[in-house]
């Protein structure tokens, strides 16, 4: 985690210098365009800034989601966004990665090489369904055979914490589509 750190610390200050050194203002805050051309931003200090400027680079970051309705609420302590996963302090025996988009295999493959039993529940019928589909199945043919388990086509329905244990509540939905009826398969 140190090593972690050191390294993110290490490639924000080199990004910070690379735009110093080719004139790029670089400013931290939330921002809110005035019109095309005119950006406000306000900075974690409260102060505001104000910029003109043909063009602009808006790196907006990212915010882990809650899974709908609240059924799988991150507390980052048993049930982690994706920036709790880089922050734990021991390997997990079994993770659960809900969704098999980039980040979420990206995290399991590494714990997964660090010893974590991972299985990834998935919506649709197949690892990351935006991707073109040979890349899709030859990325699940090489995280299979690493040892990643996968549940296709499930829907995460709900979840139940006892102690230092997450149960996680599945809908087989291909069982679903191909009965026509609605059953709820916990798994």
């Amino acid at each position: 985690m140190n090593r972690k750190q050191k390294i993110v610390d290490g490639l924000t200050k080199g990004i910070e210098m690379l735009f110093k050194k080719n004139k790029v203002d670089y400013l931290k805050g939330y921002g809110k365009f005035q019109d095309q051309k005119t950006l406000v931003v306000e900075g974690n200090d409260g102060n505001k800034k104000t910029i003109r400027s043909k063009n602009f680079i808006i790196a907006t970051g990212s915010e882990p989601n809650n899974l709908p309705g609240g059924i799988l609420p991150i507390d980052e302590n048993r049930i982690i966004s994706s920036t709790g996963a880089l922050s734990l302090k021991e390997v997990p025996k079994k993770l659960i990665v809900v969704g098999g988009g980039v980040i979420g295999l990206e995290l399991g493959s590494v714990y997964l090489r660090l010893g974590a039993q991972v299985d990834v529940v998935e919506f649709t019928d197949r690892i990351l369904p935006n991707f073109d589909i040979e890349v899709s199945n030859y990325f699940f043919k090489l995280l299979k055979k690493h040892g990643m388990n996968f549940h296709l086509s499930h829907k995460v329905i709900g979840g139940q914490q006892s102690g230092n244990e997450v149960k996680v509540l599945t809908e087989n939905l291909k069982v679903i589509l191909e009965n026509n009826i609605i059953i709820s398969l916990a798994k």
